[in-house]
């Protein structure tokens, strides 16, 4: 935890060397746009760390609670645990490119703000900035890859819904606190939003920015949308499974009742009450499984969910509500 800290303070450090070697020109707009921008990878580190030291290792213990194998989860979850950790690069590298190509094209603005050239050293202070950025957030949309994926792998295992399970949600909820916690991940992105806004309208990039800022909108919905649909679709197909294996017993049971029920004798009417008893347990078996809540949310889920969603949508505000005041 202590190293998350120490990363944490590297775009601190880039950036008050920043100020230091700029010639004093940078508005105040900018200033506050970077500062925010600078909260992603101060606060990511941290973030990262407790998704994969505490949240998906708890997906995968509450999964393998519910798996008919808890051996194949365990792989699972080390099948992923590993892909994150160790081909990050794959997805890391390119979107640094991207990020560092990006301010590299916005030469222009930079020097409005300060900048003299090319070959200012602010200019390669700032580069090393993005270049952090982009290895903090490429590694977090990285995690919500791995999660996605984890996700769908664990739901095509032989699951088991518990219908008495303390959650209300047949032991789901596992889903949804990882899918939660993956959208808020990505959501810290947002913080970046006044920044991307301001290189779009005065580095002239403007359509590029909006559609990017679309799309980031449309992941943060997916990364959690998809997991809880699929997810919901294989536990109904569980559910009904389970449903029909007690419609068929039941069934027969009830045409042993019927045949006890013509049966002379204390033998018959003692078997005739015994199955009718084990009747009414599967019906109430039936109930609760029938009963049950498929979707892997809770109220708690929801509110954290509508606060990543919120989150671009406010940092676009107060960038649009900046611009008029300053």
């Amino acid at each position: 935890m202590s190293g998350t800290v120490t990363l944490g303070m590297v775009p601190v450090v880039l950036t008050a060397l920043f100020f230091v070697l700029a010639d004093g020109q940078i508005t105040n707009d900018f200033l506050i746009a970077h500062l925010l921008a600078m909260g992603v990878p101060v606060i990511g580190p941290a973030a990262i760390w407790y998704w994969d030291a505490r949240v998906f290792p708890t997906f995968v213990d509450q999964s393998a609670d519910l798996a008919a194998n808890p051996t194949a989860v365990q792989r699972v979850g080390d099948k992923y645990k590993a892909i994150f950790s160790t081909r990050s690069w794959y997805f890391v590298v390119p979107w640094i490119a991207l990020i560092v190509g990006l301010t590299v094209l916005n030469l222009g603005f930079f020097e409005t703000v300060g900048i003299t050239g090319a070959g200012d050293p602010a200019f390669w202070v700032y580069l090393l900035f993005a270049a952090w950025w982009g290895l903090i957030t490429g590694i977090g949309l990285h995690g919500a890859v791995t999660a996605v994926r984890a996700i769908r792998a664990v739901g095509e295992l032989d699951l088991q819904i518990d219908p008495l399970h303390p959650d209300g949600l047949g032991g789901l909820s596992m889903i949804g606190h990882l899918a939660i916690w993956t959208t808020m991940l990505i959501s810290l992105g947002s913080l970046a939003l006044p920044l991307a806004f301001l290189l779009g309208t005065e580095g002239g990039y403007r359509a590029v920015v909006y559609l990017a800022v679309g799309v980031y909108i449309v992941v943060i919905a997916v990364s959690f949308v998809y997991p809880t649909v699929y997810v919901n679709r294989r536990a109904g197909e569980i559910q009904e499974r389970e449903l029909e294996k007690r419609r068929e017993k039941i069934r027969q049971l009830q045409t042993q009742a019927a045949n006890l029920e013509e049966a002379d004798g204390d033998t018959g009417t003692i078997d005739e009450v015994a199955t009718r008893l084990e009747i009414q347990r599967l019906r109430d078996e039936f109930n609760e499984y029938d009963s049950v809540s498929l979707y892997p949310l809770s109220v708690g889920i929801i509110i954290r969910l509508v606060s990543s969603l919120f989150l671009p949508i406010f940092f676009t505000l107060i960038d649009i509500y900046l611009g008029q005041l300053l």
